[in-house]
């Protein structure tokens, strides 16, 4: 499995990649580290002198990094780029069909910034990969819990099997949790969180999934209750319209992204 970790040497991305390097496997598994120089055009002259200045410490900060973890033995490597970060980090998961995305929110200034405008919202709306998104109150997160917020819909399937085999091979649980807006669940929710049961039992059989229904008018502040007094990695899609559009919208639902204080797994 292949990992890709950019980083900007703040220690939320430095946290990003002690969990990427906690969920590898040792002998088997890689890791790409990325560092991108964003690359401004005003004041040319000044701009590639600063641009090489940065070049030359983000070579000299790599190596110290390399060596800081030479003692791992989950494969790693540095690399180092210059241009717009999004564009870069989504440009290299697609050239070397990286499997998963880890990142942090916080950048090296230290300041939390919204999720709207940054990076990491960027990556992931543009990535081909999986991005899991750590924030910096994640110290404690139990990595062999995964939450997943499910809407029933016909991407799910897929969608499901990734989890499941990484849930297999990262050896943790899985809860499966419905949020609906009444506590009358209708027929057809009935009927399909049967099918999921069953599909789950009968192809992943090893995983023994726990299934939750929860009720609430707005999922991620369900979600987000939830996840405060149950640690974990919280699994969404990002197919799912419904659940993006409230968390790109209200700003309740986007500070959930860093208030829940878990990790945000968003599946392709």
């Amino acid at each position: 499995m292949h990992y890709l970790v950019p980083v900007d040497f703040s220690d939320n991305s430095l946290q990003a990649l002690d969990v990427a390097l906690a969920l590898a496997s040792p002998r088997v598994d890689r890791i790409t580290v990325i560092h991108v120089i964003e690359t401004h055009y005003d004041f040319a002259t000044q701009m590639a002198l600063f641009t090489e200045q940065q070049l030359k410490e983000g070579r000299k900060r790599g190596k110290e990094l390399l060596a800081k973890h030479a003692h791992t033995q989950v494969a790693l490597r540095f690399k180092l780029e210059e241009g717009n970060p999004a564009l870069q980090i989504s440009q290299l998961a697609s050239k070397q069909k990286v499997n998963l995305i880890v990142m942090g929110t916080q950048g090296a200034s230290g300041i939390t910034k919204s999720l709207i405008g940054t990076v990491a919202v960027s990556v992931i709306r543009e990535a081909p990969s999986p991005v899991l998104v750590i924030p910096a109150t994640a110290a404690k997160t139990n990595l062999h819990q995964f939450v997943l917020g499910l809407e029933f819909a016909e991407h799910e399937p897929p969608t499901l099997d990734w989890l499941a085999k990484q849930i297999k091979k990262w050896k943790g649980k899985l809860q499966v949790i419905h949020v609906q807006i009444t506590e009358k669940q209708e027929f057809k929710e009935i009927l399909l969180e049967l099918g999921i049961k069953q599909y789950l039992s009968k192809k992943y059989p090893s995983i023994k999934a726990e299934f939750l229904t929860l009720t609430g008018e707005k999922p991620t502040e369900v979600l987000g209750t939830y996840m405060k007094s149950h640690p974990g990695i919280l699994v969404m899609s990002h197919a799912h319209q419904g659940f993006w559009e409230e968390l790109f919208t209200k700003s309740k639902s986007i500070q959930m992204a860093f208030q829940t204080q878990v990790p945000l797994l968003i599946l392709r």
